[in-house]
């Protein structure tokens, strides 16, 4: 084993010990401490820095790499798509594992160079698991409550309680208080007929989650303060990188590796 190698096995450590503890923090808190991050980056970099003096021909993917990553990472914090940390993962693994690592052979390899990029959309793409585990319960809800489910809600269009039953799912106004990563899906609206409760199909990720479960239970005492209103989570990301990681050095990049095939060529 060359110096090289052992790097990029330094490299996969690294980052699967800092998402590591970054998930387990996003999952108990939803919050993730910045000295993972103080700490990751720098050594990412050296390591990175080090296999560039030892084969600089990897220069010109590397920084694409990474200033793909930077990009993205501002892209999806600006747009509401994803939060700080999430965001500073995805810088921190541009700046590790910019380029796929030579020592890792997964089965279906790596459809481009772009290492990052490929671990943020298999992670998007897992995080699509939720929904299945959403509709599950919503038909195990809807056995018992029937069309109580929209309830306060008839008048939503149909596109948007499928979407809520993808996204979300109804539960007590109490749980939605004591439960710190539900948000409410919903929001009060006023019109000719007076306020009414509505779908809310987008929220950032960015929110302050005190600050708009506030307004919305004071708003709610428009409309009688139900007892049930429909909540989705916030999605740790960060429990789904690590998975994308994960999958990136054993399966490689299964969704790109797909797009090739479909059209009938070898990402090989």
């Amino acid at each position: 084993m060359n110096s090289l190698q052992v790097s990029e096995y330094v490299s996969i450590f690294v980052s699967l010990s800092a998402l590591t503890i970054a998930s387990v923090s996003d999952l108990r808190k939803r919050e993730v401490s910045d000295k993972v991050w103080f700490v990751y980056a720098p050594i990412g970099l050296a390591l990175t820095v080090y296999r560039l003096w030892t084969t600089p021909q990897s220069l010109l993917f590397t920084m694409i790499s990474m200033g793909l990553s930077f990009v993205i990472a501002f892209a999806l914090v600006f747009f509401g798509l994803a939060g700080g940390a999430d965001a500073k993962a995805l810088i921190c693994l541009g700046l590790t594992l910019p380029v796929p690592p030579t020592v890792a052979t997964p089965i279906l390899g790596f459809a481009y160079p772009f290492f990052p990029l490929s671990v943020l959309v298999t992670a998007y793409v897992a995080s699509l698991s939720v929904a299945i585990w959403m509709v599950s319960k919503n038909l195990s809800l809807f056995a018992k409550l029937k069309s109580g489910m929209f309830t306060g809600l008839e008048r939503e269009p149909v596109w948007k309680k499928v979407l809520a039953l993808v996204t979300g799912f109804p539960t007590e106004v109490s749980r939605l208080r004591s439960t710190f990563y539900l948000y409410p899906m919903e929001k009060v609206a006023v019109d000719d007929n007076g306020p009414r409760r509505t779908f809310q199909v987008y929220s950032r990720a960015d929110v302050d989650r005190d600050q708009v479960l506030s307004e919305f239970l004071e708003s709610l005492k428009k409309v009688g303060s139900p007892g049930m209103v429909w909540v989705t989570p916030a999605l740790p990301l960060l429990v789904f990188m690590l998975i994308g990681l994960l999958i990136g050095m054993t399966v490689g990049d299964p969704l790109f590796v797909g797009i090739y095939l479909l059209f009938g060529r070898s990402p090989r």
